[in-house]
């Protein structure tokens, strides 16, 4: 996946996150998917600033449109973004695995 594409899918996600976290009658949906939607735009944010900073400003996003998104396909789709060869990239990337598997969790197991 492109550093682009990853950005513009990633915003798209937390959108979608935050139209499920108002339509919810879950408490605990509601609340798992505002901790989402408010943490992961400042994470893409930082990987968008780093990834310039290190390889040059990206001049093109794609339209992404994130209808039903699932977030363990967002999970499983951060291993394909390009960030090998750059610690503070990977660091970045972990945080927003960390927070995508956290909400996973109090989506499945809280009530």
């Amino acid at each position: 996946m492109t550093p682009a594409k990853f950005i513009a899918e990633s915003f798209a996600i937390a959108t979608a996150a935050h139209l499920k976290h108002l339509s919810t009658t879950s408490y605990a949906e509601h609340k798992a998917f505002e901790a989402f939607y408010e943490a992961l735009p400042g994470l893409i944010d930082s990987y968008a600033e780093v990834y310039q900073g290190l390889r040059g400003l990206i001049k093109k996003y794609p339209e992404a449109v994130c209808g039903e998104c699932n977030l363990e396909e967002y999970l499983e789709d951060l291993a394909e973004v390009d960030c090998c060869d750059s610690p503070a990239l990977e660091n970045i990337i972990a945080e927003i695995e960390h927070l995508t598997a956290q909400t996973i969790y109090k989506l499945r197991f809280l009530d």
